[in-house]
């Protein structure tokens, strides 16, 4: 047991002593309270609340927490030099001996990803063009994407000069290609979103010799996503480094055909005067993310699987009896992990979901949940042993509370 938690635990028992011994709590309530004990005091030291993320691998609630290969690996890299490009050709070599793909690359995170892959289509390694970014004018400049595929994180590819032609079906998409058109994007995520298919956009992509980029960012577990996009045919594929693989959140990792990923090099840090230099990744987190990569192939991804399962039951349990409320365990589409869904009649609990959020936010340790039209949803993913009691505690207390009236 780490020093730190052995010393919090004392900390921790000595209080509850002083406060009347152990049967002051009941039992459940004892795990919870010592386990929010040790969140995050370096955070605190700056007024800043940590919490329990049960929203999920979201960037504004930091995406994940390091895997300790990766904490490891990063604190390691920190004591040394080394020429940054020559680390960058190496990492990128036993990511694609890991994955199975051509060429790969770091970079600052999956938006990183996004931008670099565009302006490698843009520029095709051509020195002139990558310096003239975003100045497209006279080039390849045009990107064309299912508009059900449009979302904000394309911003990424429209900061390299680039505009979107959006398309709807088929048809449309066999004609927007053109003499301007530097790439495809599909964001793999939004599939169902709208009637086009992801064969049926390769097909077009492949007619008309266009790559074909699919921005697969949060489309981790499975692993098996880590090869299976590129042997579908896509020629380029981004993920983040931050939420499932556990590594730093400003990384991401950008993997396909060996020209485009030297392309994408090009314009990226730390060559001067390219749209990437701002986008820099340091050794730091090329070894960190490269290590969680390297841990989340060999994991087992089935524990995984049970032991999230066995979180959310936890906490539904916690709210059985409740009048009207109901729950259920599923995965989202586009999500490889399970949520847990949380519903009730908000009319007559007088509880909105909305309400119910802000309490958890509002306790300590604050609890981050999902507020959806049919429920508050639970992700399992950054769950960690224990912190599935105190969210089960914490929901009963306010969904009891809001039912006694």
């Amino acid at each position: 047991m780490p020093e730190r938690i052995r010393t919090t635990r004392r900390r921790f028992l000595k209080g509850v002593i002083a406060a009347g011994g152990l049967g002051a709590l009941w039992p459940s309530r004892l795990y919870a309270s010592y386990l929010a004990a040790q969140y995050g005091d370096i955070y605190r030291r700056l007024g800043v609340e940590p919490l329990i993320n049960a929203a999920g691998t979201l960037t504004p609630l930091t995406n994940s927490v390091l895997v300790p290969e990766a904490r490891e690996a990063m604190a390691e890299a920190s004591r040394y030099f080394v020429p940054l490009i020559e680390l960058q050709q190496a990492a990128g070599a036993r990511i694609a001996e890991l994955t199975g793909a051509e060429a790969a690359m770091i970079t600052s995170g999956a938006a990183g990803a996004i931008m670099l892959a565009t302006a490698a289509c843009v520029t095709r390694g051509d020195e002139e063009k990558i310096r003239r970014l975003p100045d497209t004018s006279g080039m390849k400049n045009e990107v064309v994407i299912p508009s059900a595929h449009r979302i904000p994180f394309d911003h990424a590819a429209r900061s390299v000069g680039v505009e979107f032609v959006e398309v709807d079906t088929a048809a449309e998409l066999e004609a927007a290609i053109g003499p301007k058109t530097a790439m495809l994007c599909f964001v793999n995520i939004a599939e169902s979103r709208g009637p086009i298919k992801r064969e049926e956009f390769i097909k077009a992509a492949k007619r008309a010799e266009v790559p074909v980029f699919n921005d697969a960012a949060a489309e981790l577990p499975p692993v098996e996503n880590l090869s299976k996009f590129l042997k579908q045919g896509f020629d380029l594929v981004c993920f983040s480094g931050g939420k499932a693989l556990r590594g730093p959140a400003a990384s991401g990792i950008l993997m396909g055909r060996r020209d485009l990923i030297e392309s994408a090099s090009l314009n990226n840090n730390p060559h001067p005067d390219t749209i990437g230099r701002a986008a820099k990744v340091g050794k730091e987190q090329i070894m960190a993310v490269l290590a969680a990569l390297e841990a989340y192939v060999l994991r087992d991804h089935e524990e995984d699987q049970r032991s999230w399962r066995k979180f959310l039951a936890r906490i539904a349990k916690s709210v059985e009896g409740i009048p009207t409320t109901g729950s259920e365990i599923f995965v989202p589409p586009g999500r490889g992990y399970p949520h847990l869904r949380l519903a009730w009649d908000v009319q007559r609990l007088g509880l909105s979901y909305e309400d119910c959020s802000e309490e958890l936010m509002g306790g300590e340790p604050r609890i981050a949940v999902r507020v959806e039209t049919e429920g508050i949803e639970i992700a399992s993913i950054n769950l960690n042993p224990g912190e599935d009691r105190i969210i089960g505690l914490r929901l009963s207390e306010v969904l009891r509370k809001a039912a006694a009236g």
